[in-house]
């Protein structure tokens, strides 16, 4: 009986990391260059207890795979088609991401939406918010007019699916990946969607939902049973 307990606990739980991954998803539908979640299942032996007896611990994983590419108005957003990243100038060093909202302050300073410096290979570039139009070119090159600002950093990892997920679509290296070169292609006025498929993620949280039930059920029935068990003393 200890062995069903077990199960329907784990089954439990892992519908649980289940739904939260699907929950997430679906809030970022329309959150260009997200990444969809999901998750991973490991069984490992109870410790203390008999040959058997396993527990289900789910793991959260990331879908690196190509979102679609949208027309934007503004010369500042961007986005990869192909596999790698842009690096921002986060608070605690490199932060890296897929999507590339970006704007100029007003002292020329390409940024993301929460107000991270894009970062630049080599010195950082700098734009004259009221000067010639801004180009950038497949290869992340920036000019403004014929005067070359400098490149965006675009990079990629031998191991993306060991990067360390920040949320807001960020993510950061360790010691468990390094940075390679990437051929990504950088698309002006382009946007990457998220790589998620809404009715699917649906069909999938029924379907989590009838096995959180199912689960639910099993715990009433063993509940019943070790009443019965412990009237019979």
């Amino acid at each position: 009986m200890n062995s069903g307990l077990y199960s329907t606990v784990s089954a439990m739980r892992t519908a649980q990391s289940r739904m939260e991954a699907i929950t997430t998803n679906l809030s970022n539908l329309t959150t260009p260059g997200y990444k969809k979640v999901g998750t991973s299942v490991r069984a490992f032996q109870v410790p203390g207890q008999p040959a058997g007896e396993h527990n289900i611990v789910a793991g959260v994983r990331v879908d690196f795979e190509q979102g679609n590419l949208e027309s934007s108005s503004s010369p500042y957003h961007v986005a990869l088609m192909g596999p790698g990243f842009f690096a921002v100038e986060g608070t605690e060093g490199e932060m890296f991401t897929r999507r590339g909202t970006f704007r100029v302050d007003d002292r020329g300073v390409l940024q993301s939406d929460e107000g991270f410096p894009v970062a630049w290979k080599g010195l950082r570039g700098r734009v004259d918010p009221v000067g010639l139009p801004v180009t950038i070119d497949g290869a992340g090159v920036v000019r403004q007019g014929q005067n070359v600002i400098g490149t965006l950093k675009v990079v990629d990892f031998d191991s993306p699916d060991r990067l360390t997920r920040i949320g807001g679509g960020y993510f950061l290296a360790n010691g468990n990946t390094r940075e390679t070169p990437t051929d990504a292609v950088v698309h002006q006025s382009m946007l990457e969607t998220a790589n998620v498929a809404g009715v699917e993620e649906l069909v999938n949280m029924i379907n989590v939902q009838r096995s959180f039930e199912s689960a639910t059920q099993m715990m009433k029935m063993l509940d019943q049973s070790y009443q019965r068990l412990n009237q019979a003393r």
